[in-house]
């Protein structure tokens, strides 16, 4: 019981200090089939910023995103207020996956949206944090794509395989000379991902990159790595 009410408590807060954070963002696609499968990004820590996910590019250019998949695209700041204007999520699973779910309903209220169809992406904190929740919820996620690892606590993926993780799509993606704990985290969930849980992978280490940051082909790659992720026609 008490898990459950520190995680309750965690949700709570968060969901009371919503007014205060910084806004969040949406792409919605021009002209895209009903209902429309969601993507949800889970910024870093300290990292969120409310004009989208990839550091400057335009919203011109993530709409190109939406309208290419046919997809919503939101963002929103993590769970925990860190009192400076930034934010990081609290790595607890329940209550950031009740956090996403709120998040996700509020800000998809008026559009019609496939809550069946949701894949996540993250980076770094909200790399992990997306491979938990989408390992330990699967049939609220179908996947996700997960850029360079990192957290400020230990690892919380599902350890028990589900019939739902068969189904389910992931790319671990890191520069193969980042930080030895990124490189090292991303091969780790890539291998459980695939070995114990049973799920799609693809992994790779951008050969030549030591900057923790995005993936350097990110915005031409995307497209493909969500349509993956979200496509319609596997059974759940």
């Amino acid at each position: 019981m008490k898990p459950f009410l520190v995680a309750l408590a965690l949700f709570l807060v968060a969901t009371v200090s919503e007014a205060a954070k910084p806004k969040h963002f949406i792409f919605v696609p021009k002209a895209a089939a009903e209902p429309m499968p969601v993507a949800v990004w889970l910024h870093g820590y300290r990292g969120y910023s409310p004009d989208g996910y990839f550091p400057g590019e335009t919203a011109e250019a993530m709409q190109k995103h939406a309208d290419a998949l046919g997809a919503v695209i939101l963002g929103f700041p993590a769970t925990t207020d860190l009192g400076d204007d930034t934010q990081q999520w609290s790595e607890e699973p329940v209550a950031d996956h009740a956090y996403v779910q709120d998040r996700l309903r509020a800000l998809t209220k008026g559009l019609k949206v496939d809550l069946k169809r949701v894949g996540l992406f993250g980076f770094s904190q909200g790399a992990m944090v997306a491979a938990d929740l989408a390992t330990l919820y699967p049939d609220s996620y179908r996947g996700a794509i997960l850029m360079s690892l990192g957290g400020m606590g230990a690892p919380k993926a599902a350890e028990q395989k589900l019939p739902a993780h068969a189904t389910q799509v992931y790319f671990c993606f890191c520069g193969a000379d980042e930080h030895e704990g990124n490189v090292s985290l991303t091969k780790a969930y890539a291998g459980h991902l695939e070995k114990v849980l049973g799920a799609r992978v693809t992994l790779k280490l951008y050969e030549g990159v030591s900057k923790h940051t995005r993936p350097p082909d990110t915005m031409t790659q995307f497209p493909t790595w969500m349509g993956a992720i979200l496509k319609p026609d596997e059974k759940r």
